[in-house]
């Protein structure tokens, strides 16, 4: 008992006297203070202002490789106040565009960011007859306001959604409005998130609409105009619309290789298209390099083919996210051992949620397809394969800001 009185004393004594020292330095410091003349103090206060001025004008890659780091550590720091302000303006690159002849431009987005949901609300809003619209989950209420805005001018309106997500405010303030809305009342997911508008654009990605993908998650979503790959959305879309989800639903007839304008390019609906073949087969033209972006990476069959890759000197580079690579069956530690560059976002705030595929700098795989047996087997998907190095540069940028932690997290 004297042992603890005596500490506690003992403490005491060293509160009292780290108090006595910090208010003496305190003192010091305020003299000093004091001595410096006025314009300098001004100076120094408008140097320090110019320095966090300069910030926002600090380019997204560092001038040279010796910087890396410390611009890094700037960036972050910088995009993490412009997020924690609520400031509408975008942290880094975050949305593209890709000239192709004959056609509008193909649009990228990446999120979290202030630029994606708009974006896809002017996507509806420029809509002259028709809208379909497919989504896992739609809870944001500026798309809901774009969509109902749309039927009120006359536009036809269609959604296609999962039955886990039919009471949502937003799904409900659609079917209010007048908007007929098909569920999928089946086991497995109705995963897709693409948008139909005219029979002539597609929207597609990774990116759901929700709050969450809008300002927290690292999504993609790419717009472009393609009457043929449009028309194979749509068939798809009829299918579902007459419910005919998962194994229920047809191959389609016509074929899946197409252009947008002259881009190569190739789509896909699992579970019937059999996806994950495609994936092999696209995986197997690598020659040099491949990078992926993975919500979730279960695929023991894709594991093995990156694997085959590899023996052949194929350089393979992946990040995942952080919460879904505890699952027990993801093959993010088995493609350590074997070679590959493995990352884990530095996403805590968030999901890092793409599902892309980029295969020696100039072939892109995105869409709603986690690379996983459900998702191969059960879950409705799309996937949009494009074949452009523009593209694919747009997309290595992303996955590299990722890895590097800029987004403002």
């Amino acid at each position: 008992m004297a042992n603890k009185k005596s500490s506690s004393l003992a403490n005491k004594v060293k509160q009292k006297v780290k108090q006595k020292v910090r208010q003496k330095t305190e003192k010091e410091v305020k003299k000093v203070v004091r001595k410096i003349p006025l314009k300098y103090k001004i100076a120094a206060l408008i140097v320090l202002l110019l320095c966090v001025v300069s910030t926002f004008f600090l380019p997204e890659d560092p001038l040279y490789e010796s910087l890396a780091k410390p611009h890094d550590m700037i960036l972050a720091v910088r995009n993490r106040t412009i997020r924690a302000l609520h400031l509408p303006i975008s942290c880094y690159g975050d949305h593209a565009q890709v000239l192709t002849a004959g056609r509008d431009p193909v649009m990228i987005y990446f999120a979290p960011s202030p630029v994606i949901c708009p974006a896809l609300c002017e996507f509806i809003n420029n809509a002259v007859s028709t809208i379909d619209l497919c989504a896992y989950d739609l809870k944001h209420h500026a798309i809901a306001d774009a969509l109902i805005h749309a039927k009120n001018r006359g536009i036809k309106v269609r959604i296609v959604t999962d039955s886990d997500y039919m009471k949502n405010d937003a799904i409900s303030r659609l079917s209010q409005a007048g908007i007929p809305v098909v569920q999928d009342r089946s086991s497995s997911l109705m995963h897709n998130k693409f948008v139909i508008v005219d029979s002539r654009y597609v929207w597609t990605g990774s990116y759901n609409l929700t709050y969450n993908c809008t300002e927290k998650n690292d999504n993609n979503a790419i717009s472009f105009e393609s009457p043929e790959i449009a028309a194979g959305y749509q068939k798809r879309f009829e299918q579902y619309w007459n419910q005919k989800f998962s194994t229920k639903g047809e191959v389609l007839q016509d074929s899946k290789q197409t252009f947008i304008g002259k881009i190569p390019a190739q789509y896909a609906f699992s579970p019937v298209d059999q996806v994950e073949k495609i994936l092999l087969d696209q995986l197997s033209n690598a020659e040099k390099k491949v990078d992926i972006m993975a919500f979730s990476f279960t695929g023991a069959k894709l594991a093995v083919k990156l694997r085959e890759l590899m023996r052949k000197g194929v350089k393979v580079r992946c990040i995942f996210d952080v919460g879904q690579s505890k699952n027990k069956a993801s093959r993010d530690e088995y493609l350590k051992k074997i070679g590959a560059k493995v990352y884990y976002s530095p996403n805590r705030k968030g999901k890092l949620h793409h599902k892309v595929m980029i295969i020696d700098d100039k072939t892109v795989i995105t869409g709603s397809y986690n690379f996983s047996k459900n998702a191969a087997s059960r879950n409705d998907e799309n996937i949009l394969i494009v074949h452009s190095t523009s593209i694919a540069a747009h997309y290595t940028r992303e996955m590299n800001r990722c890895i590097r932690g800029i987004k403002g997290y």
